[in-house]
């Protein structure tokens, strides 16, 4: 079995990459025009912000959390619905 100490060492290198490609991409679309605003108002990037507490928080179930977060949790349509589909009318 893999020890934690192991097991960082390993995925250390990637996590490391996607901090880095995460705040470059940020940094790019700060420089942009209206960029600082979109960053401040965005929903998605509301969403990654909360995304980045999850990561921070020392907590268990993070990946799990996350994928809540970015899971669409809306009712699927309902096919028998008249209103839903025009078809049916």
């Amino acid at each position: 079995m893999q020890t934690a100490k192991d097991c960082l060492e390993h995925q250390f290198p990637q996590m490391r990459a996607w901090c880095l490609s995460l705040a470059a991409d940020l940094d790019r679309i700060e420089r942009s025009e209206g960029g600082q605003a979109l960053l401040e108002s965005n929903p998605s990037v509301q969403q990654l912000r909360r995304a980045i507490k999850i990561i921070l928080d020392e907590r268990t179930n993070r990946a799990e959390q996350i994928q809540m977060l970015f899971s669409d949790t809306t009712p699927a349509p309902n096919p028998q619905s008249k209103i839903q589909n025009p078809k049916m009318r």
